[in-house]
C-alpha cells in the first residue's frame, strides 16, 4: 500500500534537505546509515524514495566506491512545502527576522510563523543597528562555505581613506548591534586574527584562492570588536545587580562565583582593555572590574574622562 501523501512528502523533503545541505557545505556525500536515521526508514524504503527523488529531476547519485550519497550539483525541490512554526523554533526564527528583515520576505511561501510570536518580538527586541550593504551578504556566505579568500575596501572612522584588505573569512558575529567578520590575515603572522565591522566594508569580491581553516582552538573567542590579545576580565557585581548576571550568559566560557555578601564575581573573555572598561561602565554603578590590572586602570581612566566631560 502506498505511503500516505504527507509521509511521502516529508521523507522526500528530508532526503533532499540532507543532500542539499551536504552539497552546500562541500562534503563528499552522506553514508546510508545517516540517511536511514534522518528518514527513520529501512534501506528498501530509502532506495524507493531515492528513485522517486530522481524522478523529480534531482541529481542524486550513489558512489559504490565510497558508499556515499550526494548531489552532483545544486538542485531545488520542485514543490514548496509550507511549515507552520510555533514554540521555541518559532521564537528563534522570529529573532532572526529582527536581525535580518529581508529574511521574512525571502521565506514567504516556505514558512509560516505564529503572528503572536512575531508581534511580541517586534515590539520588544532590537534589530541590528549597523548600516551596511546587503550586497555583502551573498558573496560573504559563499566565501565562508567554500573557504575562499575575500578582498574588500575597509575604512575606519578615524581614517580619511579606505585601504584594501585581503583575508581568510572565518565567521560572522554580532556585537553591540553591529555585525562583524572575523578573519585571518595571512600577511600578518604576528597578529593574524582580526575583526572587521561590516558597515565599514565596501567593494567585496570573492577570490579563487582557497585556504585551510584553523582549528577551533586557534581562533580567538572573546567579546568585542578586538581580538589581538585575549584576556579574562574579572568583574564584581554587587547584591542588587547580581540577579542580572545570574540570568545572562554573555560568553560560552563565562564563569560565575557567588560572594558572601550576596554579590557575584564573574569572568568574561575580551580582546581590548578599553573596550572591556566601556562594557563594564555600561552595566551601571553596581559593577566594577578587579582584574587584570590593565582593565582596572582603563576603567578608572574612563570614569575620570566621564567626570571631566560632566563638568564642561
Amino acid at each position: 500500500m502506498p505511503a500516505p501523501l504527507l509521509d511521502r512528502l516529508q521523507r522526500l523533503a528530508t532526503l533532499h534537505n540532507a543532500m542539499a545541505t551536504s552539497h552546500a557545505e562541500g562534503r563528499y556525500g552522506l553514508p546510508t546509515a545517516d540517511l536511514l536515521a534522518d528518514m527513520d526508514c529501512n534501506r528498501k524504503t530509502l532506495y524507493t524514495f531515492a528513485q522517486e527523488l530522481r524522478g523529480l529531476g534531482a541529481p542524486l547519485e550513489y558512489s559504490e566506491a565510497d558508499h556515499l550519497w550526494s548531489y552532483r550539483h545544486t538542485w531545488n525541490f520542485p514543490v514548496q512545502l509550507i511549515e507552520t512554526l510555533q514554540g521555541p523554533v518559532g521564537v528563534r526564527l522570529s529573532l532572526d527576522f529582527l536581525l535580518d528583515p529581508a529574511l521574512e520576505r525571502d521565506l514567504i511561501g516556505r514558512l509560516a510563523i505564529d503572528p503572536a510570536l512575531k508581534g511580541s518580538a517586534r515590539a520588544t527586541l532590537p534589530r541590528i543597528t549597523a548600516r551596511l550593504s546587503s550586497q555583502l551578504l551573498g558573496p560573504l556566505s559563499r566565501a565562508l562555505k567554500e573557504r575562499r579568500l575575500v578582498r574588500f575596501e575597509y575604512q575606519k572612522p578615524s581614517e580619511n581613506t579606505a585601504h584594501w584588505r585581503e583575508v581568510e573569512p572565518l565567521d560572522l558575529f554580532e556585537w553591540d548591534g553591529m555585525p562583524y567578520l572575523q578573519a585571518r590575515d595571512p600577511k600578518d603572522p604576528m597578529a593574524p586574527f582580526k575583526r572587521f565591522a561590516m558597515s565599514r566594508m565596501d567593494k567585496l569580491t570573492v577570490l579563487e584562492s582557497t585556504f585551510k581553516a584553523p582549528t577551533k582552538r586557534q581562533i580567538p573567542s572573546c567579546l568585542g570588536a578586538y581580538c589581538k590579545t585575549v584576556f579574562n576580565a574579572v568583574v564584581v557585581a554587587d547584591s542588587p545587580s547580581a540577579p542580572y548576571v545570574r540570568e545572562r550568559k554573555w560568553h560560552p566560557a563565562q564563569k560565575v562565583r557567588e560572594r558572601p555578601n550576596g554579590g557575584v564575581e564573574f569572568t568574561l573573555a575580551f580582546g581590548d582593555f578599553s573596550e572591556a572598561a566601556r562594557w563594564v561602565l555600561g552595566r551601571g554603578p553596581g559593577f566594577r572590574p578587579v582584574a587584570p590590572e590593565g582593565l582596572v586602570v582603563a576603567w578608572k581612566e574612563a570614569i575620570k574622562e566621564l567626570e571631566t566631560a560632566a563638568t564642561r
